[in-house]
């Protein structure tokens, strides 16, 4: 069949581009409707026929019916030709073959509309047979149907029947009541779990809302923080500058009081033995005026102005020591906002 196909489209593509009256190519289109023929047989072979005629029948109607068209086409095209095959100069044994073959097929036409309609009139009838065997079938139902009601009611006692159901409705009114009471109950569990889901679902949303709300605010504080975080990191840089550039004063500030305190040692230790050696001397020179006369006028002040400088010396030194003492205590800073 794809061959058939691919011929099919190999002559429709070759037609545009030759002479249809030239004598090497004026078969080409009747080529066509024997490859379109072939294809004919292959697709709708008499075994494919057959099972459509099983199994949809509607199907082959429709296969019926082109085919009596093109049949028809054929025919009609025939006959605008058939009049001139003894004028055209046909060889006589040529164009009784036409006309043989012409003849064929309006018979084949005929019997194809023929079988058409008797197939029409045959679906007709039989449609009306299977729904007459349908209104049977249901009519055959029925009858069954009631034949067996008839035979229960033959044998059923209708009273004792009638005691029985009202028995079996007293006994059953009660558990009837029970269950509509127990069905409402159920109503009633099923409308309170409908506003308890409710509920929850408005919690969740106010949950989810709360949260957030929270997750804003802390982000706010979370940004407020580093923004004051920043600010404090700028102030405590500030700060820490100043602090380093007061330590650098105070370590020099100590360093100096450090070497003044030295010195003030070392000062305090000459003027302990300058001292010393004066008094020494003041003892020797008391011994000697002893023995020696003495000018006490000129010599008094004298030792006076040293004792008095000696004094001062002493205060000096004691407010040095206080001023050290004080510089070695602990520095504490705070930092408050």
């Amino acid at each position: 069949m794809e061959e058939q196909i691919a011929a099919l489209i190999k002559i429709a593509q070759r037609l545009p581009d030759q002479d249809v009256l030239d004598y090497d190519y004026i078969d080409l289109p009747f080529k066509l409707v024997q490859i379109a023929l072939e294809l004919w047989g292959n697709l709708y072979p008499p075994e494919v026929l057959e099972n459509l005629a099983n199994s949809d029948p509607d199907t082959l109607d429709a296969w019926a019916i082109a085919l009596s068209q093109t049949l028809r086409q054929q025919l009609s095209l025939l006959d605008t030709w058939q009049p001139h095959f003894a004028t055209l100069n046909i060889p006589p044994k040529l164009t009784e073959k036409l006309e043989n073959n012409s003849h064929k097929l309006a018979e084949i036409s005929g019997e194809t509309s023929e079988l058409l309609a008797a197939a029409n009139q045959l679906f007709s009838q039989e449609n009306q047979l299977k729904e007459a065997a349908a209104e049977l079938a249901r009519l055959n139902s029925l009858a069954t149907q009631l034949k067996h009601i008839e035979t229960e009611l033959q044998n059923t006692d209708l009273d004792q029947l009638r005691q029985d159901i009202e028995k079996r409705s007293q006994t059953l009114q009660p558990q009837y009541q029970e269950l509509e009471t127990l069905q409402q109950q159920q109503d009633q569990l099923t409308a309170q779990q409908t506003r308890l889901e409710a509920e929850i679902q408005r919690l969740r949303g106010c949950q989810n809302q709360r949260e957030i709300e929270t997750k804003e605010i802390a982000t706010e504080l979370i940004t407020l923080t580093q923004t004051e975080r920043d600010k404090l990191n700028h102030i405590l840089s500030d700060t820490l500058a100043e602090l380093q550039q007061e330590k650098a004063e105070f370590d020099r500030l100590q360093n100096e009081l450090k070497k003044a305190i030295a010195d003030c040692n070392q000062y305090q230790k000459q003027a302990v033995t300058i001292r010393d050696d004066l008094s020494h001397h003041y003892d020797r020179d008391r011994q000697l005026c002893q023995y020696l006369p003495v000018n006490h006028r000129e010599i008094d002040p004298i030792l006076a102005q040293i004792k008095t400088q000696l004094e001062d010396l002493d205060r000096q030194l004691a407010t040095l020591q206080k001023h050290h003492a004080e510089k070695h205590q602990k520095l504490t800073l705070n930092f408050s906002s």
